[in-house]
């Protein structure tokens, strides 16, 4: 935790710093430049002390450390708050403002230079800098916690035979694996790569296959794998019982012993590249047709790295244990049996939902059932083991489970780990789609700023990197390949929320429960009364989120917002909302606000005041206009409002300037009281995503110029004043080259030749185009479709799918083409088709499918006969 305060404190001085050289003494400035430079200094030393505070003076000095972060950042934006950085464009309003406000930030600024001098005597104060630096001798070794949960493996999996329960299956299938390169073509080791959840069982199956064949090779070692590969070739060494003689030539002595030989080696543990690399450079020399190697990781992206074909992974994922396996494992620890014996038949129900909650994974059952096997055999007992993994992060039992996240946990940088802690402001089971989790990422200031990309772009690759280290699931795709949204299993959860005291987090799930610490950091309510907050301090509050509870006044909410002054990222979606909060124009930090789903109808001019706000959601409001002074908003990267699925987008006034460097701007109409802003939209060269509405035919051609402008632009929606007003988009000098996704809502007398350059485009919807001729023919040489749908989009009686176009289409929907009457899809066309849906298209007769196609699909919603 301290890291992350730590990494959050380094953050803070780096955003203001350039504003506060322009009004800060030059003592002032040293001071902040010399706190910047031991905050840097106590991320090192943090990287090699988190997680093993093994003795008392350890701990203080942690403690320490992250309280001097915390209150080093709480200076800085409370001066922030109090010191407002303003902008303006024209040199007479930047001289009034600086004579203005010369007087008035007078006594903010001589706080906060007495503050920042204090924080500077408290740094010298902590102790002798050569102490901090480096880690004391006793705690200069691999973490407690890495070890204890290396440890786990060997407990649970390599001396418990209970655990055994349901390997047959798994076994089977490492097996074949390790014999797929007996053949003779196989010149070379393979190396097989066992990848899984934290506590899914891999060190298991591997240990029971290694068990099983290391007699049918020359050689054979286990090693686990230290974070650095320290003394790995020793280890390795003795494994295989050679000699090991420090500073002598124990590498070549080594492949010499391997080359004449086949072997089986397995590596448990390998987390990073360069782990596989020190591996790899040491056996280049020892490859023989014939030999294994076995490694397992809880790296999908490594796993790749390893082996030569993913043929060879083996992800235990596939083949979870099932709810029966799970409850037998869990009754061969509690009541020596494969199943509950029937004098306690009563508690069948409560094992099976200890079972649920541990989402049968085998280290969390183990772990609940040795707790279990040392209790009397009750219901009060298995209710309160139940309770306590639901409601009580800090149990022993709950610990337990929770423990095989910790390695997981201390090799990710600090940033990463807030991304991951993160998810604790989400219900359980809440499905968090990727835009919105990525940009509260942003909002909280996780995401480091890097040249050439997006924060977007860069929060992206931080989600990306917690799946492939098996963190957080993936629960859906988009036919891009790209993550839509994801969750945290229960498991994971756990262990987050169990974090989440040490970084004074609140998660309140009950109206009993309490606000813990003395400065709220993060706060998020989970079915609880606003009233509840009243009367306790959250001026520290930096996050906010609320899902569900009762309806508030928004008089209580108001009140609420006043404390808020270091709010940076507010969630209020599906709150009872009737109007905007006048409150929270006065939270000058906010960089992310989200109304999404409330009843408001308006935004106030105010909103100007929110200088450093990134992302504004006002989907599904009843906003039907906005002030234009949203977009003197100098640092709005995204603007969401208007309802997407009705097409319905929000007025904005003529006049927009460039003034900021908005990226996704969704949904507008294109005129205001007969006056176009579509000229206007060509000043946002930034934009990577526009979606626009109610455009008039003699518009078209504007929407063209400007949207040449937009060099970034990966998605564009556009539909017209009405379903029968014709988009006039023809004139398209130079098609927008990197665009992903489009949506042609309106009539077209044909599709848009630039259209067919597209060579990124991925998905295209066309909506009430009524076409006379075949989109198809438009369509077919797009290389990366994978998405297809027509709405009303084509008046022709037949449609004929060919073999060569389409090659990577996964989804095809066909709705409303009522003129249809066959639609035929010929043998080898379509060959990676998943989806088709052909519905209310009355005039349709047949649908034409080969067998083999209809095999292949995973839906089909066909309101027709299917014939072969």
């Amino acid at each position: 935790m301290a890291e992350i305060a730590v990494s959050g404190a380094i953050t803070a001085v780096t955003t203001v710093l350039p504003f506060l050289q322009k009004i800060c003494s030059v003592g002032d400035r040293r001071n902040i430049e010399e706190v910047r430079e031991w905050l840097n200094t106590m991320i090192a030393y943090l990287k090699d002390t988190e997680g093993r505070e093994d003795t008392a003076g350890l701990k203080d000095r942690v403690q320490r450390v992250q309280d001097l972060a915390y209150e080093t950042q709480d200076a800085i934006e409370e001066f922030m708050y109090e010191v407002p950085e303003h902008f303006h464009h024209h040199w007479i309003t930047i001289a009034l403002h600086d004579i203005a406000h010369f007087f008035k930030d007078f006594l903010p600024l001589c706080r906060f230079s007495s503050r920042m001098a204090d924080i500077k005597k408290e740094v010298d104060d902590i102790g002798d800098f050569d102490t901090i630096r480096f880690c004391p001798s006793q705690v200069a070794s691999s973490s407690t916690t890495a070890k204890e949960v290396s440890g786990t493996y060997n407990s649970f999996s390599r001396n418990d035979h209970h655990v055994l329960v349901g390997i047959t299956k798994r076994v089977d299938v490492l097996l074949d694996r390790v014999s797929m390169g007996d053949q003779p073509r196989y010149l070379r080791d393979i190396v097989i790569p066992v990848i899984g959840d934290p506590g899914s069982g891999k060190s298991t199956v591997i240990h029971e296959v290694f068990e099983m064949v290391k007699n049918s090779f020359e050689c054979k070692a286990w090693v686990s794998v230290t974070p650095f590969c320290k003394d790995f070739l020793e280890k390795l060494c003795q494994e295989l019982e050679l000699p090991f003689d420090p500073g002598r030539h124990n590498k070549r002595s080594l492949q010499f012993h391997l080359q004449q030989k086949t072997y089986i080696l397995v590596f448990d543990g390998i987390w990073f590249e360069n782990q596989w690399k020190c591996i790899e450079k040491l056996l280049s020399c020892t490859k023989k047709q014939g030999s294994k190697i076995i490694i397992s990781t809880r790296n999908r992206n490594l796993a790749s790295i390893c082996t030569s074909s993913h043929d060879y992974i083996y992800d235990l994922n596939l083949t979870p244990l099932t709810s029966e396996e799970a409850l037998e494992l869990f009754c061969k620890k509690v009541f020596k049996g494969d199943k509950c014996p029937d004098h306690f038949f009563h508690l069948v129900d409560w094992c099976k939902k200890i079972m649920i909650r541990c989402e049968e994974s085998p280290h969390a059952i183990v772990a609940v059932s040795n707790f279990l096997s040392n209790k009397p055999l009750n219901g009060t007992e298995f209710k309160n083991v139940l309770g306590s993994l639901e409601f009580e992060p800090g149990h022993p039992v709950s610990l337990s489970c929770y423990r095989i996240f910790s390695r997981s946990y201390y090799h990710l940088l600090p940033n990463l780990r807030s991304c991951f802690l993160y998810f604790c402001n989400f219900p359980e089971g809440h499905l968090v789609t990727r835009g919105r989790l990525i940009r509260q990422w942003i909002g909280c200031g996780f995401i480091e700023k890097r040249e050439c990309t997006t924060l977007e772009q860069v929060a992206y690759e931080y989600l990306d990197e917690l799946v492939q280290m098996s963190m957080v699931r993936v629960t859906g795709r988009d036919s891009g390949g790209r993550i839509r949204s994801c969750q945290v299993s229960n498991l994971a959860r756990g262990f987050i929320l169990s974090m989440s005291d040490k970084r004074n987090f609140n998660v309140l799930r009950s109206s009993s429960a309490s606000l813990g610490g003395e400065k709220t950091r993060g706060l998020s309510l989970h079915n609880c009364p606003l009233s509840m907050l009243q009367g306790t301090d959250l001026s520290y509050v930096r996050t906010f989120s609320m899902f569900g509870g009762d309806k508030f006044s928004e008089s209580m909410a108001n009140e609420l917002f006043k404390n808020f002054k270091l709010m940076k990222n507010l969630n209020l979606e599906n709150a009872a909302l009737q109007h905007f909060p006048k409150e929270v124009v006065n939270l000058t930090l906010l960089r992310y606000l989200s109304l999404r789903s409330t009843k408001i109808d308006s935004v106030p001019k105010s909103i100007k005041k929110l200088q450093n706000l990134e992302f504004l959601g006002l989907r599904n409001t009843l906003i039907t206009k906005l002030p234009k002074e949203i977009f003197g908003l100098p640092k709005l990267l995204c603007l969401f409002v208007g309802c997407p699925n009705a097409v319905v987008g929000a007025q904005v006034y003529p006049g927009i300037e460039c003034s900021t460097s908005l990226q996704k701007l969704s949904l507008i109409k294109a005129n205001y009281k007969e006056k176009s802003i579509v000229k206007e939209l060509g000043n946002f060269t930034d934009l990577r995503k526009l979606g626009i509405t109610e455009l008039k035919e003699i518009e078209g051609k504007d929407l063209c110029a400007s949207i040449e402008k937009m060099k970034h632009l990966y998605s564009l929606s556009v539909s017209s004043a009405s379903k029968e007003v014709y988009l006039d988009l023809k004139d398209m000098k130079e098609s927008p080259r990197l665009l992903q996704k489009l949506s042609l809502g309106g009539r077209l007398k044909e599709i848009p030749a630039w259209v067919g350059e597209l060579y990124n485009l991925y998905k295209i919807e066309l909506k009430w185009s009524k076409l006379q001729n075949s989109p198809l023919e438009a369509l077919h040489a797009l290389p990366s479709l994978k998405e297809l749908h027509l709405y009303a989009a084509y008046t022709g009686v037949f449609l004929e799918f060919i073999a060569q176009p389409f090659l990577e289409l996964r989804i095809l929907e066909v709705e409303q083409c009522n003129q249809l009457n066959q639609v035929v899809i010929l043998e080898q066309a379509l060959p990676k088709l998943q989806k088709l849906i052909i519905i209310n298209c009355d005039r349709l007769a047949m649908v034409h499918i080969t067998m083999n196609m209809l095999s292949q699909l995973e839906e089909v919603r066909v309101h027709r006969t299917v014939l072969d």
